[in-house]
């Protein structure tokens, strides 16, 4: 318990001086020690509560993509990554973290960058200022970062997984949902 209490104190300060969870070239044993600490606090964060919504892949059966209660992380991240601005580099970065951090605890279909039938199909999602502080969303913003990159999800394929391959995901009928997002109730 104490390892883990100067872990997140040493994450924490990191944070705060600006350190991220990649390393540099020429970056002391130290900030190199931290980005491990929140590369696994994240990862370990990110499955004990995040998970218990939203899976890490897509479902492979229809009563799976039935009993989903949110998205799949990876698509979630698609949407993020692809609505947040700037588009690059470390702001970007940057601009993901705070999103995360603060859709997390402040979420509203306003801000979503989920499709409009995601948001009909799984509600907004709640928030869960009870469930884990900005500290840890901090820790599980990085991880999520660099685990799901833009560019890293291919989102019609994704759709198609989502869909089980075939008609039954999608309100009207279409087997192909690349043109038709608005048909679909993912």
């Amino acid at each position: 318990m104490r390892k883990k209490i100067i872990g997140l104190s040493l994450i924490a300060i990191g944070a705060i001086a600006g350190i991220t969870s990649c390393s540099t070239s020429g970056a002391s044993e130290t900030t190199d020690s931290i980005a491990v600490i929140g590369d696994s606090e994240g990862k370990e964060l990110f499955e004990k509560v995040c998970t218990q919504c939203h899976k890490t892949s897509p479902p492979s059966t229809k009563e799976e993509r039935q009993g989903m209660l949110a998205p799949p992380i990876m698509g979630v991240m698609f949407h993020v990554n692809d609505g947040v601005t700037p588009k690059e580099g470390q702001e970007k970065r940057e601009a993901v973290i705070d999103f995360i951090i603060d859709y997390a605890h402040n979420p509203s279909a306003d801000k979503s960058f989920c499709e409009k039938g995601a948001i009909a199909r799984f509600g907004v999602m709640p928030t869960q200022k009870e469930n884990i502080t900005k500290e840890e969303l901090t820790l599980v913003a990085n991880y999520l970062y660099d685990t799901y990159p833009a560019g890293s999800v291919d989102h019609d394929k994704l759709q198609e997984q989502m869909h089980g391959g075939g008609k039954e995901g999608c309100k009207d009928g279409k087997k192909d949902c690349k043109g038709g997002k608005k048909g679909c109730n993912h």
